[in-house]
């Protein structure tokens, strides 16, 4: 399916194309929507967890049990599917659609493999991963907690998977499955909201969670699918005879894996530190952050998932010119679009987040602290936009030596700096730490991207 292109007037169709290009404009415009609408459902998701939870204590073990899966799952899906997208690009540059489509059925049997096993030693180190990152709560809480994540590992090996294959069709550029198909998790989520009744628990959030983990790999695989041949031939060559570019996704993907390990570790610090703060801690930090989410995911997330396999396509053509253009202008444009917004959550963070979630079980005093730390998270969305849309360019230029040393250098100065603010600010140091992380990262990885391209030029 060829990129979708949205009808523009003339001369900001000339101003697209000069820039990031009217097809990446079009599939930009198209994920940006789909990501608002999962958004929407997801915010009504939390307005409903909001009222009838409030910040109570098996919240508090749900969010840091989900979070800390969340984090495996990505972590997992910066392993493979960064380095796939990059060599399927090339694949079907030299050797043609066909090849590349092995490649892919292939690498999805390797990393829901890598899966597997991850799931199965998380369930055995259950307790003690538990007991290490939650000292400030209770036994009976930590035995909540170890419960919660035995009954999520089915959501860490679909949401996984659920990376790759979503990779996968955007490396094709398949952005409109690949973009709506998220809606099913926090759609799961709300119907099982809606059949508990009043009789909500964190278990009944676990439920909604894998079913519409389930729902969301089980779409995608289907697609996948029916775009392969059908032929047995075809099948029986593909799972026996390995792509000889399979050696090169598996080597480059541990660089980036290990990198993940250390970028992604900066979501499991934060809620573990903000576990020894006061009860209902990592809650208020989950509140706003998802806040801060909803500017993200309708500028960074589809930025990054139109823009990869674009980024991609450069780098096999040759074409550094137009990458180093690209890139500049690509992150110029989002910037632009989403320091407004960044600034409408700063000015009116008590009453966007009393319009959101003040009711029932959310009362005065959650608004008042989650609009404090809100204020001060927002300030790290144009600096996560620009860093994103970089490390697609890094990513695509294989540039894994140097984004490993960025990323374990942040992993050490975010635990760093939440330690110092945390003990002045509350959870409020913890989200002003993560601005810092986000705006020293962000200017990394650009200077990377440069040296980089400008090293291949002179080659």
């Amino acid at each position: 399916m060829p990129a979708i292109r949205v009808a523009l007037p003339a001369p900001l169709r000339s101003l697209v194309a000069r820039g990031a290009g009217s097809a990446v404009f079009s599939g930009f415009l198209l994920v940006a929507m789909l990501t608002m609408v999962g958004k929407v459902v997801a915010f009504a998701k939390d307005a409903v967890i909001a009222a009838k939870m409030g910040t109570a204590d098996d919240l508090d073990a749900f969010m840091l049990v989900f979070g800390f899966f969340s984090f495996a799952a990505t972590v997992l899906a910066g392993g493979l599917p960064e380095s796939f997208v990059p060599a399927y690009a090339e694949l079907r540059e030299r050797r043609g659609l066909r090849r590349a489509e092995r490649l892919g059925v292939q690498c999805a049997v390797w990393h829901f493999a890598a899966l597997l096993i991850c799931g199965v030693g998380i369930s055995l180190a259950a307790p003690a991963l538990v007991e290490r990152a939650t000292h400030g709560f209770t036994p009976e809480k930590q035995a909540l907690a170890v419960k919660l994540l035995h009954g999520l590992l089915p959501f860490l090996l679909c949401f996984g998977l659920a990376h790759h294959l979503s990779a996968w069709l955007r490396a094709g550029k398949y952005f409109l499955l690949a973009a709506s198909a998220p809606l099913l998790v926090p759609f799961g989520i709300v119907t099982a909201l809606v059949l508990a009744g009043d009789q909500v628990s964190a278990w009944t959030l676990v439920s909604g969670t894998v079913w519409g983990a389930v729902a969301h790999v089980a779409v995608l695989l289907i697609a996948l699918t029916r775009r392969l041949p059908h032929s047995a031939r075809w099948w029986r060559c593909c799972l026996r005879h390995w792509e000889p570019g399979l050696r090169t996704v598996l080597t480059n993907s541990v660089p980036y894996l290990v990198g993940g390990i250390a970028f992604g570790s900066a979501a499991v610090v934060d809620q573990t530190m903000a576990a020894w703060l006061t009860a209902g801690s990592v809650s208020v930090l989950g509140y706003s952050e998802k806040l801060c989410t909803v500017v993200l995911a309708i500028t960074a997330s589809p930025a990054a998932d139109v823009l990869f396999p674009h980024f991609s396509e450069l780098v096999a053509r040759r074409d550094w010119k137009g990458l180093r253009k690209r890139l500049f202008t690509s992150a110029g444009l989002i910037v632009g679009a989403a320091l407004p917004m960044t600034l409408f959550l700063v000015l009116l963070a008590p009453w966007i987040v009393r319009v959101l979630f003040e009711r029932g079980a959310f009362g005065a005093d959650d608004t008042q602290r989650v609009a404090e730390v809100l204020r001060f998270a927002a300030f790290q969305i144009p600096f996560y936009i620009v860093g994103t849309v970089a490390a697609r360019v890094a990513v695509s230029l294989q540039a894994a030596r140097f984004m490993l040393t960025i990323a374990f250098s942040a992993l050490v100065l975010n635990a760093t700096l939440n330690w110092l603010f945390m003990h002045h600010l509350g959870v409020a140091g913890i989200a002003l730490s993560t601005v810092f992380v986000h705006a020293l990262s962000a200017a990394a990885t650009c200077t990377v991207c440069l040296v980089v391209i400008r090293r291949k030029e002179a080659a």
